[in-house]
């Protein structure tokens, strides 16, 4: 299943072109009614289990399959539109909302699911689901903006968001640092069980994924406010990655719970910086005109490492404490903040 999920990012950048042609409002609303429509193929496929098991999980694989590549193409659509409504001075501003919109509704509604699963079956969850799409799709038919799409003489193809990419030095450092990133996250997200089963039990474990939770949010509105008035976007990027970073590897050090889980949420602030620094430099440093081509491409090379991360760490917590990983976790996005800061250019990037 995870296969299905992380698959279709390998080759998102195929659909670049074709999102940089068409106005993305109505791509938007395009998008929302397939992925209501591959929710109800999964409801229908969960429907025909006690009458054909092999049928059933086919069009199950297949609509999951195909939710994936459509919900990737959302995010795409979304962060290429972004800059044609607000103007560039405003985009890190505009990144704290729409962080918050992401991670604020993904805790809440995964708590609420747990709390759901548990009082009522899974397909009415999926109609919340379709519910949920349906108010997307008013929403996004609500946005009062004419798209002109400009007409270029340029020749480009599949491949030109990842040359553009490997050309431009400020995309390509960010680019490679968020491929390291996942792949580190996706041992951060095996570890933390085995953090929990020996710092504390199940409630360590729950308190310690509401710190992360908690301390992000915080730190894409409150932090990133108070930080990106004193600094530029790209020092604030630098400098909030290299602190995440070195404060989730000094928990190795720490002797008690609370202790434990007070750094955790101070270094999950530092995170929530970087969530609303990196898009605007992204969406500021590339042009208009190839801003789904070049998204597309920077998915393509930073999601499915998350997919590959999980398997190596999954074989590794056999024999890696975690201890060791938080070490490593750390060493290892210094070494990514390094990678930023040695671009002049990045680490000076300003917006306002």
């Amino acid at each position: 299943m995870n296969f299905l999920i992380f698959i279709p990012n390998t080759f998102s950048f195929i659909f670049g072109k074709k999102i940089d042609s068409h106005p993305k409002k109505n791509l938007l609303v395009i998008l929302e009614w397939a992925q209501l429509l591959a929710v109800l193929g999964i409801i229908l496929g969960m429907s025909l289990r006690e009458i054909h098991a092999s049928l059933s999980l086919t069009i199950i694989l297949t609509c999951v399959f195909l939710a994936s590549m459509v919900g990737l193409n959302t995010y795409t659509v979304q962060d290429a539109l972004v800059p044609k409504l607000i103007p560039t001075k405003d985009l890190a501003k505009a990144e704290m909302y729409m962080s918050v919109a992401y991670n604020g509704t993904d805790y809440v509604f995964t708590a609420a699911s747990g709390f759901l699963l548990s009082v009522i079956s899974y397909i009415p969850l999926l109609f919340i689901d379709i519910v949920t799409f349906l108010g997307s799709i008013l929403f996004f038919r609500r946005i009062e903006f004419k798209e002109i799409i400009e007409q270029t003489n340029e020749r480009t193809d599949f491949l030109s968001g990842l040359r553009f990419i490997w050309h431009n030095k400020v995309v390509l450092a960010i680019t490679l640092g968020g491929a390291i990133a996942n792949f580190l996250f996706a041992g951060l997200n095996v570890y933390q069980l085995l953090i929990a089963r020996e710092v504390g039990d199940s409630t360590f474990y729950g308190l310690l994924v509401s710190a992360s939770a908690i301390g992000t949010l915080v730190g894409t509105t409150l932090g990133a406010n108070l930080v990106l008035q004193r600094l530029s976007v790209g020092k604030a990027f630098w400098l909030a990655t290299a602190l995440f970073g070195t404060g989730i590897g000094l928990t190795a050090l720490v002797p008690n719970r609370f202790g434990f889980l007070l750094l955790w949420f101070l270094s999950c602030l530092f995170l929530g910086v970087t969530h609303v620094t990196q898009k605007p430099i992204l969406q500021t440093e590339i042009p208009d005109e190839h801003l789904g081509e070049v998204f597309s491409a920077f998915y393509t090379v930073t999601i499915p490492t998350l997919a590959l991360g999980s398997l190596i760490f999954g074989f590794l917590a056999n024999f890696l404490s975690w201890r060791l990983f938080v070490v490593l976790f750390a060493f290892s996005f210094i070494l990514v903040s390094l990678l930023y800061f040695s671009n002049k250019t990045l680490r000076q990037y300003d917006i306002s």
